[in-house]
């Protein structure tokens, strides 16, 4: 996948900062609209879920986003492991 050099600052600064806000994007790394390239990074297949809002003194709720990455599956073809990890336990 290949990443616009904003879509990049903002996938940087998000997997650097779980929990960050589009207010805490636009003042770090001077993204003047994160929430677009949020939406941009989405649609490429990055999973960007949110986990809460942050209050700021004087401003409305910002929701806060973090990159989830899919975890790998373990490959066990043969012996007692296999058995165990195919049936989930």
């Amino acid at each position: 996948m290949k990443l616009t050099k904003q879509q990049q600052k903002v996938y940087d600064y998000i997997k650097a900062h779980p929990g960050c806000t589009t207010r805490d994007i636009q003042r770090d790394i001077f993204v003047s609209c994160p929430s677009g390239r949020i939406t941009e990074l989405r649609q490429a297949g990055v999973q960007i879920v949110s986990v809460g809002q942050r209050k700021y003194p004087g401003a409305h709720p910002f929701e806060m986003y973090k990159i989830v990455e899919p975890r790998p599956v373990p490959t066990v073809t043969s012996g007692p492991q296999a058995k165990t990890i195919a049936l989930g336990f």
